[in-house]
């Protein structure tokens, strides 16, 4: 009995240092590298932009965030199924993207939700925007659409 434990003592405590070597990799590599807030957001306006149904809705407030250059947050409502949401989106991540201003309270919307859950919504993303053009700080003559697209920012086309 004794020439066994002499003889696996030092594999069985090699064995115990490499699982808590690994742990400890695993346990450093899951706390560095969590998505921030700021990611999350973005891959859930992602997924709603390529796999989200569209819908009707209407802007219902913006507020501004005081003493600041952030668009604030996008209070809107829309219906699915005879079921009335309403819903508020973050859109200081979303400042260089799309000019939002006061003008479009009260205006029609397409809301993007998640058939799957129809509360997850947006109106605005990187690549899309639902806010209903031509938008009043467009040119008043552009009436028609391609002339409206052609005057938005890039990452709204």
């Amino acid at each position: 009995m004794q020439s066994w434990l002499t003889h696996h003592v030092p594999v069985l405590a090699t064995a115990a240092a490499s699982v808590a070597a690994v742990g400890g990799v695993t346990l450093w590599w899951y706390l560095t590298h969590r998505k921030s807030a700021e990611e999350k957001e973005r891959e859930r306006r992602t997924h709603l932009v390529f796999h989200g149904r569209i819908i009707d809705g209407s802007i219902l407030d913006w507020s501004e965030q005081p003493d600041s250059s952030d668009l604030g947050t996008l209070l809107y409502r829309y219906s699915i199924g005879g079921v009335s949401y309403e819903s508020a989106q973050d859109v200081t991540f979303l400042k260089d993207t799309l000019p939002v201003d006061a003008t479009c309270l009260g205006r029609p919307a397409s809301v993007r939700y998640d058939p799957k859950n129809p509360a997850n919504s947006i109106i605005l993303a990187e690549t899309w925007s639902g806010l209903q053009y031509p938008h009043p700080s467009l040119p008043q003559d552009a009436h028609d659409s391609t002339t409206a697209l052609s005057n938005l920012p890039p990452a709204v086309k």
